[in-house]
């Protein structure tokens, strides 16, 4: 673990830049397939997954990094479900639940196109 402290969670790099991240998901809402989008989104894919083992080891940094990234993209909108399952998370991992709750709360109403 390369954590920062044991009080406020780890972190570890992202294994994506942000440059990649947002040609990434910028492309992949210009494609038609979702056999295009998965090849296009695999390093994304692959850097979710590291955040698991990151999360087992209380290293919460790069989860939240990765969905503040994804939320501020100017597409966020094709990743609702993304950002409502891991910006929450994160929050929650990080203890700070009233983040969480707010966030959760913008997904939804976001899903009912009320935002």
């Amino acid at each position: 673990s390369s954590g920062i402290n044991a009080e406020y969670g780890g972190y570890r790099p992202l294994t994506v830049t942000y440059g990649e991240l947002d040609k990434m998901l910028t492309k992949s809402c210009e494609v038609e397939s979702e056999e295009e989008k998965d090849k296009i989104l695999a390093p994304f894919d692959e850097c979710v997954n590291y955040i698991q083992f990151a999360n087992d080891e209380c290293d919460y940094g790069m989860g939240f990094e990765l969905a503040m990234c994804v939320f501020a993209h100017k597409e966020s909108r094709n990743f609702l479900g993304t950002i409502s399952s891991m910006l929450p998370l994160a929050y929650d991992l990080l203890g700070r639940t009233l983040f969480s709750k707010i966030m959760k709360k913008i997904c939804k109403k976001e899903e009912n196109g009320s935002l």
